[in-house]
């Protein structure tokens, strides 16, 4: 009896350790992808000489049924200049393909030592009008735009801002991160992106 208890506890602590190690891999691979597309988009802005938006949709900003978070890169094409009014619809072309937030993270609001975090609320969001003259495609989505210079022109402020990818999933259209029981918050990773230099960094350690 003392041996089959031990086996299942050994049984059990290793599900646990496993499923930790699973959730923290999911992390990371969120907050690499996360990142380097943030870096694709300053560094399109500046070879294009153009203004580029870094699009993060939530399910139900776009036609997909699926509860999954999507990102996606756009070259403005309305006006040479960042418009002054983001509550108009912006035109842009879909520079590539949306890519897919693996499942088990999310990229949930809420601010960092008083850093603006762009995933907050849908006031926030901003309309982007793309797709094709015979097939026009409009979404509502969560975003950051950088200028030719490669600097951050949206969201407006002088400050860096903060994303927040956690362990989590998307339930009811938005982000909802797990929170553990013994834990004072979720498993977060956290980049900050500089508002001159537009490039992201790690800052949870």
């Amino acid at each position: 009896m003392s041996v089959v208890i031990a086996i299942l506890l050994i049984l059990m602590t290793a599900g646990i350790n496993l499923m930790n190690g699973t959730g923290a891999q999911a992390r990371r691979a969120g907050t690499d992808l996360l990142a380097g597309m943030i870096e694709q988009a300053r560094t399109t802005a500046i070879t294009s000489r153009s203004n580029v938006i870094l699009a993060i949709a939530e399910p139900g900003d776009l036609p997909a049924s699926d509860e999954r978070c999507r990102i996606g890169l756009f070259k403005v094409t309305g006006e040479k200049d960042w418009p002054t009014n983001t509550t108009a619809p912006i035109d842009a072309a879909l520079l590539s393909r949306w890519r897919t937030l693996e499942t088990g993270v999310a990229i949930i609001g809420g601010d960092v030592d008083g850093l603006y975090n762009p995933v907050r609320e849908e006031k926030d969001q901003i309309t982007i009008k793309f797709g094709t003259a015979a097939k026009p495609l409009t979404a509502q989505v969560h975003a950051i735009a950088f200028n030719p210079r490669g600097g951050l022109v949206h969201p407006s402020g002088s400050a860096p801002i903060v994303f927040r990818i956690a362990e989590g999933s998307y339930r009811g259209g938005g982000p909802k991160a797990n929170i553990r029981k013994d834990a004072a918050g979720p498993s977060e990773n956290r980049l900050k992106v500089g508002r001159v230099t537009g490039r992201p960094y790690r800052i949870d350690g």
